[in-house]
C-alpha cells in the first residue's frame, strides 16, 4: 500500500504538480539595515569597498558602513558598495 501511495504521489508530482499541497514559504527576509553593513577600508586609502574589490589586495580592515562614512570615507567607484 505504501509503494502504491508513493508511486501515485510521484506521478502527481511529475504530471500535475499544482494538484499537490504547497508547503508554506518561509517569511521573506528583510534587507539588512545599510548602516550596519560591513564594508572594508585600507590603511592608506580614503574609499570604502565591498569584500573582494581589487583595491583591497594590499590590506583590508572591516568597518561598519556607518563608521566608514563618519570617518570621511567615500564609496569606491569600481566595486560600488552601498552608499
Amino acid at each position: 500500500m505504501r509503494r502504491l501511495l508513493a508511486a501515485l504521489t510521484l506521478c502527481l508530482t511529475l504530471l500535475c504538480p499544482e494538484a499537490l499541497p504547497v508547503p508554506p514559504q518561509p517569511a521573506t527576509q528583510t534587507q539588512p539595515d545599510p548602516k550596519v553593513q560591513t564594508v572594508y577600508v585600507t590603511r592608506t586609502g580614503k574609499k570604502y569597498h565591498r569584500d573582494g574589490c581589487r583595491y583591497l589586495a594590499a590590506s583590508k580592515s572591516p568597518i561598519s558602513l556607518k563608521d566608514a562614512k563618519a570617518k570621511g570615507y567615500t564609496a569606491c567607484k569600481v566595486c560600488r558598495p552601498p552608499e
